[in-house]
């Protein structure tokens, strides 16, 4: 009999060890995105497939991390190197993976992932633009891919130059920097511009070797961030104007972004690891503030992002392989630093 007692005691504890476990496994809850709060896209390791998103509660600085996986139940893929919010959506490029994840944008749930292989060949999709019922993604295969944002299918392409990275839209043309990176040192030099439906090749605009990034004013200009060789050539801003000027500003710029026609400049020297930001009034044609962020508040500067009136937001990749930090600056000074993934590169804001 006591054989008995202790053998049915036994399975009871077992089985009380399972339920424990079963309870112990509660879904997380999704972040309340009708909070002040950021959405985080980290690009991982090159081959590692750890790209990933977080949120930042901005109220209480709480950090939910591996969000797309913990929502889709798989990982979001090899290198996710931008992000954009458009109609209530949010696309993902996925370079290594060559795919575009569409996501809800309060829900994070998949809404479609869009294989980038054309003619059997992994396309890299780079850069997007939203325009009307489209989104524009550069590959680094050489087209410009246009995708139909009602029914999440790929509606068209379009052959431009040696891979396209940086793209933006004024006025209903697109404007594509072709930058030749995989090929060099036989870089390309041109950013082209293109009509939207259909797309079509309208003009080129020969800037110098390996643009990067594209951004336009209010007034029609539009700015290049042209990197060189990264030796003897070195990096410039360039400007082509509404007429099809083509003139270098002697800017070092490596990345740019604009807000309210202000322009913010990231210059980093990857022989020396040097760095800084500028700034560049749009409206009266001139360099604002030649060191508007000093390049000693980052290990790593990836970029900037504007914010709220004078407040942008500095992504730090700290070397590439360690965990990065969003970093606040307001008036050029720091004002709060928050740890996140392995090399941050896109923010979506909420409010």
């Amino acid at each position: 009999m006591r054989l008995i007692r202790n053998y049915t005691l036994l399975l009871l504890v077992i089985a009380g060890m399972f339920s424990c476990k079963k309870k112990d496994v509660i879904p997380e809850p999704l972040p309340d995105t009708s909070k002040e709060g950021m959405l985080v896209l980290h690009e991982g390791l090159f081959n590692q497939n750890n790209s990933s998103l977080n949120w930042l509660d901005l109220s209480t600085g709480e950090m939910s991390e591996d969000l797309f996986l913990k929502v889709n139940n798989r990982l979001l893929g090899d290198v996710a190197n931008k992000m954009i919010a458009y109609g209530g959506k949010i696309y993902i490029s996925v370079t290594t993976s060559s795919t575009v994840e569409i996501i809800h944008k309060k829900t994070f749930k998949s809404l479609q992932q869009l294989a980038f292989n054309y003619q059997n060949k992994s396309q890299q999709p780079r850069s997007l633009v939203g325009y009307k019922n489209s989104v524009f993604v550069t590959s680094y295969d050489g087209y410009v891919t246009e995708i139909d944002t009602t029914t999440l299918q790929i509606k068209s392409r379009l052959k431009v130059g040696k891979n396209p990275e940086g793209i933006c839209e004024y006025n209903g043309d697109l404007y594509v920097a072709n930058s030749g990176g995989l090929d060099a040192p036989n870089y390309d030099n041109t950013v082209l511009r293109l009509s939207t439906f259909p797309l079509a090749i309208q003009d080129t605009f020969v800037v110098g070797n390996n643009p990067i990034d594209v951004v336009s004013d209010s007034f029609g200009n539009i700015y290049v961030a042209k990197r060189g060789d990264y030796s003897n050539d070195p990096s410039e801003l360039i400007k082509i104007t509404p007429t099809g000027d083509i003139i270098p500003l002697g800017i070092p710029a490596t990345t740019l972004s604009i807000q309210s026609d202000i322009l913010y400049i990231c210059f980093y020297d990857f022989n020396s690891g040097n760095a800084k930001v500028s700034t560049y009034n749009c409206t009266t044609q001139s360099t604002e503030n030649d060191n508007f962020i000093s390049g000693s508040n980052f290990t790593t500067l990836y970029g900037i992002i504007p914010f709220k009136t004078n407040e942008v937001i500095g992504l730090d990749a700290m070397n590439y392989t360690n965990s990065g930090y969003i970093r606040f600056f307001k008036n050029g000074q720091i004002s709060k630093n928050f740890k996140v993934g392995l090399n941050p590169n896109s923010i979506i804001y909420y409010e």
